[in-house]
């Protein structure tokens, strides 16, 4: 299989939507911002709509995720158009048992009286309604009628609605004005554009297990004009040409295997070319570009010879040349890239003086795109930050990528963010450009300092509660399970039992075994036994 040639631990581009692939653009995350405003404002509907494959389910997943764990949830997923048939699927979400011959009356009285009596209990209610598209004027109009349902303070229910943008057309009707009243957020979800796209490639790699780049600009710039930058047709592309390049043991996924991918998902179409010879929407003739390709990749195969070296980082600043091969030294191409590599990596350390830029890196590599991050932001995507300071073995059993101070050899302090370690060689992001360092070298250099992201417990809490939830209790129960390699045990409270399989680990990775599960247990339960996150030790083949 590709994913064992390329190091992937799974297939990274599979089309079902998987949470832990989910990769916050700009626009994804501005989606999940105006969204989850709206439910935790109170508010009557929230709107996401977007072309097909654009993530919307994505996002409304993930949005889920946010709701209090006693939310009454009831998905429906294919709605039909007509209004009695749509009040049957929200009693059968919500499990409510109703007459087969049931009127729309009755229906919506047996919803009146569920709803409430959940909200005398304590718990919200909310319905999601996706390829909500396909609703009748009359079923949205129902719906609208469930949102008058409500107390003095509350709405008894919120509804989500997802769909296409034919959607935003419906509700702009003179008809359905009162509902497009009550929309207390709404969002359209936009293709990725090309920045993007090269950033949701590395990113949805990364979680597979692969942190060096796979594809190359050539590549990259192939699938944004095939895909438009809808990301179901970028996996779909992806997924092929990642096949093709283990067919031909390829080392990175070049233009060809992605035109010979393109061609398999969609036999007969081509990259248009104009009368000039030039790409679409490319600036440089066809010509020029392979020349540049050519030149480029025998400027990667000069690099890897000289990053190879087994003394100090991938470039030390200020450090005399160095003589790495014969044959690379006698090459003056060679070794004036090497000097622009050296002068490209000072500027980059300048431009690293402050630890929010690299934090944004590591933010990246869990999926959140922004600017003008910090930790305030981490508990909207499920996370935690954490403030380390220590020895490096210490460091390194929490097995997170970090953001680490360093001073270079004039004492320069400047931030890096710590993606992956891997046997003597630790990769690093300066000023968002990877660069990999000797792992002794890296130690002299650092202070001690770190900044770790950490997934929190299901609930979002950063320590487990007094009287945890049944999805913190499967959490703990299946981390623990594959942390001690020992079978999974279905806890459905914190018993003296799971507490001594806690004390277990604690004793293992070397805390203190007081069978509490604080943040560090957490942090260290994640690293041993947790999934669909990024970790910084990388195992050597």
């Amino acid at each position: 299989m590709y994913s064992e040639f390329y190091g992937l631990l799974e297939n990274p581009f599979s089309i079902s939507p998987d949470p832990k692939y989910f990769y916050l653009s700009e626009r994804h995350n501005q989606a999940f911002a105006h969204l989850s405003y709206g439910l935790k404002s109170g508010g009557a509907f929230v709107l996401l709509t977007g072309e097909v494959g654009t993530g919307k389910t994505t996002v409304s997943r993930r949005l889920l995720n946010i709701l209090p764990e006693d939310t009454n949830l009831a998905i429906i997923y294919h709605p039909t158009d007509e209004a009695r048939d749509l009040y049957a699927c929200i009693c059968d979400g919500y499990d409510i048992p109703y007459e087969k011959n049931a009127s729309i009356k009755d229906l919506f009285d047996l919803l009146k009286d569920f709803l409430f009596a959940k909200l005398e209990e304590g718990h919200s209610s909310v319905i999601v309604v996706d390829e909500a598209q396909m609703l009748s004027e009359d079923s949205l109009e129902q719906l609208r009628l469930l949102t008058n349902l409500e107390t003095d303070n509350k709405k008894v229910v919120q509804i989500v609605l997802i769909g296409q943008p034919e959607l935003q057309e419906m509700l702009n009707r003179q008809s359905l004005r009162q509902l497009s009243q009550r929309i207390t957020a709404r969002y359209h979800i936009m293709p990725l554009d090309r920045d993007d796209i090269g950033s949701y490639l590395r990113f949805r790699l990364q979680v597979a297990g692969r942190v060096q780049p796979l594809f190359n600009e050539a590549a990259i710039r192939l699938i944004s004009r095939f895909s438009g930058g809808i990301p179901r047709l970028i996996n779909l592309v992806s997924d092929r040409a990642i096949e093709e390049g283990e067919e031909t043991k390829s080392r990175i996924i070049g233009e060809d295997e992605v035109k010979r991918a393109i061609n398999f998902v969609s036999p007969g179409q081509t990259v248009r070319q104009n009368t000039a010879g030039y790409s679409e929407n490319e600036g440089l003739p066809k010509i020029y570009t392979a020349v540049i390709y050519t030149l480029v990749s025998a400027i990667a195969l000069c690099l890897g010879a000289y990053l190879s070296m087994e003394n100090g980082p991938l470039i030390k600043p200020e450090q005399p040349e160095q003589i790495v091969k014969e044959e690379i030294v006698n090459n003056s191409a060679a070794i004036e890239t090497q000097k622009e590599f050296k002068n490209k990596y000072k500027t980059d350390v300048r431009a690293s003086s402050s630890e929010e830029k690299a934090l944004a890196d590591l933010y990246r590599i869990w999926g959140y795109e922004g600017e003008g991050v910090d930790c305030k932001l981490a508990p909207l995507v499920s996370l935690a930050c954490f403030s380390f300071d220590g020895t490096f073995d210490d460091f390194i059993k929490i097995d997170h990528p970090a953001v680490v101070r360093l001073f270079d050899n004039k004492l320069l302090q400047f931030y890096a963010t710590l993606v992956s370690v891997t046997g003597n060689t630790a990769n690093l992001l300066i000023a968002n450009e990877s660069y990999e360092f000797d792992l002794s070298y890296l130690k002299e250099i650092w202070d001690g300092h770190a900044l770790i992201l950490w997934k929190t417990l299901p609930s979002g809490a950063s320590k487990l509660a007094k009287n945890p939830g049944k999805q913190d209790l499967n959490f703990l129960s299946l981390s623990l399970a594959r942390a001690l390699k020992t079978r999974q045990i279905n806890y459905t409270a914190f018993s003296p039992q799971l507490k001594e399989k806690i004390k277990d680990f604690q004793t293992m990775v070397g805390l203190d075994a007081d069978g509490i599960v604080g943040s560090q247990t957490i942090m260290f339960l994640n690293a041993r036994g947790g999934i669909g996150m990024p970790h910084l030790m990388e195992e050597e083949e």
